[in-house]
């Protein structure tokens, strides 16, 4: 199988500043991200692996392991691991929660990062994920469009990096075969991501974002969002 060279991506990520690029687009994703994950109304004695942390806490309070590639932008926590959630060193069972969002699954093996997710997180335990769908409409007529799963060379800070595209019916198959039950969605940049397709320029495809809340509603754009973030339990 195709892999991501991990060494490029904890480079690049260890020499830029900030994990989320400031402008429209990018605040936009973290504002949807953030809302999401602060709405599952996490229980407060529940024990979190922030996986793909990026050294943010997401305003919780709850006891937080944190793993990401990019030592420095994590060793401000007192529990941090540096390493890829497709191969952790927590024992089984360990996590009451499970966050990987930031698109973090797009720079990994998605099976192989929920089979361990699954392995580390505990019965009934609750996991939030966030990914870039190969249905968005930034993906027409590339190679990438409604595929299962591809690596594209996607912008990022000026610059182009190699990233995995999955489709939401083949995320979904691999987290039916781990026995986790999908209990909300939230899909987002659908228009956005069209207007992106052909302007290639984020922050002027940002401003389309406002019908989001709409268009979600309708079964043809909302299949064609560029994210969605999930939350389901492990049964």
């Amino acid at each position: 199988m195709k892999k991501i060279d991990t060494e490029k991506v904890k480079q690049f990520y260890e020499e830029v500043d900030a994990v989320w690029q400031e402008d429209k687009w990018y605040t936009y994703s973290r504002k949807i991200i953030e809302k999401f994950i602060l709405n599952q109304n996490i229980a407060a004695n529940h024990y979190i692996l922030n996986a793909g942390s990026g050294g943010s806490d997401y305003n919780l309070s709850n006891k937080m392991e944190h793993l990401d590639l990019a030592e420095n932008k994590i060793n401000i926590f007192p529990n941090y691991t540096v390493g890829s959630i497709e191969n952790t060193i927590y024992p089984d069972n360990s996590f009451d929660c499970v966050i990987c969002v930031g698109s973090v699954l797009n720079y990994t093996d998605a099976l192989a990062s929920i089979s361990e997710i699954s392995r580390v997180l505990k019965s009934k335990g609750q996991l939030i994920l966030e990914f870039e769908s190969s249905w968005g409409f930034e993906h027409l007529k590339t190679k990438a469009y409604k595929k299962d799963a591809e690596i594209l060379d996607l912008k990022y800070y000026n610059s182009y990096h190699k990233q995995w595209v999955y489709s939401p019916s083949y995320i979904e198959s691999i987290l039916n075969s781990y026995g986790f039950k999908i209990t909300m969605t939230k899909k987002f940049h659908i228009l956005s991501s069209l207007h992106f397709r052909f302007s290639q320029n984020e922050n002027k495809a940002a401003y389309f974002d406002k019908f989001d809340s709409f268009l979600e509603k309708i079964p043809y754009f909302k299949n064609h969002s560029d994210n969605l973030i999930i939350s389901a339990i492990k049964l």
